[in-house]
């Protein structure tokens, strides 16, 4: 996993199955997004008017907790983080969103008619759908979610004990209606069809109908008190975790990698259980002297995933992804723990995927590397003159590279900066692949042509790189004493056009990108009607801290491409569903790497978050790998 900035402080780092096709899929959707902002209102499709019979009922009561990551990447850059409509893109809109923080904005909405404008959109509005996104079952988390922002526990606690002394009688503690002293139909505030179709008005007006006499003397906020908590009857709020335990067991083993070194005694194993990316719950246990360890009582809810971890010698070591389901009850996994060193094996670079972009006057470049290292020690890293902690692995970042930005932490703090060469000083782990680090950062340049050099420290097993394509722009990549490459294929990802360039095996090396052709600084982008580009300057100016978050996700679609292609994934149905997987995933990292670059999120919630995100795009992977369908479990 990725770690915390205090874990990370403290060495630790996070560790998945080698990830030889790590990839994003392409999706600009944050910018896609601000750009139907600043589309004519005219040319836009009116949204379905509401009808009750589109809303899909929850089949369980919906977890508000579980909606908070959807809501944080999906609503929050108009709504805001806290539901106050502060956010980043707020500004641009021609209508204020919806306070959902305001107790009176959400006073006369029913939870129906929330999901129906989720789902579906507001387009008249800037409002997108989000039907192609978000499944019912996430609609529903998500709105309960942004519901709960204008509400907190003491206030519901309040309506509790009012219902209590005054409700229970009749409705029943559960709200089923069903107390000792129930008249005949009742209303069952805990039936989920029911619950979704009124709003708080609706019941308020009902109470006052049926028995205005309960309550007379109580304060607006002792009533609303009372209906919040009959709420809480039909789903869970965003303060209670939402996870139920279950029948599931989760068995596994910690395996020590070095030779001749023993497992410590009393190594503990932490169980992190996510749902829709969101930590639902956490367990921790011993493993015995074989390094055994067990976990039961587990839900067996398939869209909750499993990670199990150790620490050892500051070092945090991680299992893959496991789901449990109904029909598999029981699942296995394995933890393999090594030694550290601050000797260097043999360092490389498992792959290197790299775009470069253009905009107005600058390049706009990001690239991804996997390194690996040969041996059975954690390399955790030697002295390098500059810096305040020992170092693992270097990147060149050429000297005129501006708001350089590390998915993985923050350049000063875990990424040390001398120079050209940033240093990366969490451990290295033995294996292939085994750190993946994403930089991206900005090119100025003057004219309309530039030669990039970029150098690579250590060997280089493949490279693939994307050039986004202009009507005049020409490309010629040459290593260092080798032949210029050839583009080896185009693609189009959401309106874009890329050149594919594809390395083989290179030694450490300089590689000469010679461009021309580019964007002027004072130049209009041509592919402003389909691309990116339409944004206004003065509705992108914020995201360029970094608002090409999404290109970021647009760097390694070739790969999962070409694993397609190559017939790991036979066919057209399953295709379709590891794009759209991998693509909202993909989608999610890219607005948090945004928000977090905006100042919007602290270094931990956006650590966490990620690697929750990570986590799941890199089981797609490697599920592609070994030529499995997504709904295969380990």
């Amino acid at each position: 996993m990725i770690p915390s900035e205090t874990e990370t402080k403290k060495r630790g780092v996070g560790r998945w199955r080698p990830a030889l096709l790590f990839a994003l899929l392409p999706t600009l959707a944050g910018l896609l997004w601000l750009a139907l902002a600043g589309a004519p209102l005219q040319a836009q499709t009116p949204s379905p008017t509401f009808a009750l019979e589109q809303v899909t009922p929850p089949t369980v009561p919906p977890a508000a907790a579980f909606g908070r990551g959807s809501y944080e990447q999906n609503c929050a850059p108009c709504h805001g983080l806290n539901g106050l409509g502060d956010g980043p893109t707020s500004a641009s809109l021609p209508y204020s969103p919806t306070l959902f923080a305001d107790p009176d904005a959400i006073w006369g909405l029913s939870p129906a008619e929330m999901f129906h404008t989720t789902k579906f959109g507001r387009i008249e509005r800037l409002m997108p759908p989000w039907q192609n996104q978000l499944s019912d079952e996430q609609i529903w988390q998500t709105v309960m979610y942004a519901w709960s922002l204008h509400t907190e526990p003491a206030f519901v606690t309040g309506g509790q004990t009012l219902y209590a002394q005054n409700c229970a009688g009749c409705h029943g503690e559960s709200g089923a209606g069903d107390g000792p002293d129930a008249p005949v139909d009742l209303p069952d505030f805990s039936d989920l069809t029911y619950a979704m179709t009124r709003s708080q008005e609706d019941w308020l007006a009902g109470w006052q109908a049926a028995h205005s006499e309960i309550g007379q003397g109580w304060t607006v906020d002792e009533q609303r008190q009372v209906l919040e908590y009959l709420r809480t009857f039909s789903y869970i709020p965003a303060w209670e975790s939402g996870y139920k335990p279950g029948p599931g067991v989760l068995r596994g083993r910690v395996t020590q990698g070095t030779a001749g070194i023993d497992l410590p005694q009393g190594l503990a194993v932490t169980l992190e259980a996510y749902a829709q990316f969101t930590l639902a719950e956490t367990f921790t246990t011993t493993v015995d002297a074989e390094g055994n360890f067990e976990f039961t009582n587990l839900a067996v809810d398939p869209t909750i995933s499993y990670l199990a971890s150790a620490v050892v010698e500051d070092v945090r070591y991680g299992s893959p992804i496991v789901n449990l389901t109904s029909e598999a009850t029981e699942g296995e996994t394995g933890i393999t723990v090594y030694a550290t060193t601050d000797e260097p094996g043999e360092i490389r670079i498992d792959r290197t995927d790299w775009i470069i972009d253009n905009e107005p006057g600058a390049l706009a470049v990001v690239q991804l590397y996997f390194f690996g290292v040969s041996g059975d020690r954690t390399y955790t890293g030697s002295r390098v003159e500059g810096l305040d902690l020992p170092a693992t692995v270097a990147i060149h970042i050429p000297p005129n590279a501006e708001q350089i930005f590390f998915e993985n932490g923050v350049v000063g703090e875990r990424f040390q900066q001398v120079g050209d060469l940033v240093y990366d000083t969490a451990p290295l782990i033995p294996g292939e692949g085994t750190k993946q680090l994403i930089v991206r950062y900005f090119l100025p340049y003057e004219g309309t042509s530039t030669t990039y050099s970029q150098r690579f420290l250590y060997p280089n097993a493949q490279t693939t790189l994307l050039v986004a394509e202009l009507p005049q722009l020409q490309a010629t990549i040459t290593p260092s004493g080798a032949p210029a490459w050839q583009a080896a294929d185009s693609q189009e990802f959401q309106g874009r056009s890329y050149q594919i360039y594809r390395g083989a095996t290179l030694p450490a090396t300089e590689i000469q990108v010679a461009l021309s052709g580019l964007l002027g600084a004072d130049a209009l982008d041509p592919r402003g009607q389909t691309g990116t580009a339409s944004i206004p300057t003065a509705t992108f100016a914020p995201w360029m801290a970094w608002g090409v978050g999404g290109l970021s996700v647009l760097m390694l679609g070739g790969v999962v491409l070409w694993a397609w292609r190559s017939g790991r994934v036979q066919t057209a149905e399953q295709e379709h569903e590891l794009r759209h997987e991998a693509d909202e995933l993909a989608r999610r990292i890219a607005q948090l790497d945004d928000r977090y670059a905006l100042g919007q999120l602290s270094a931990d919630g956006w650590q966490q978050q990620r690697s929750q995100l990570k986590a799941r795009l890199l089981e797609l992977t490697l599920r592609l790998q070994a030529g499995e369908t997504p709904h295969e479990t380990h």
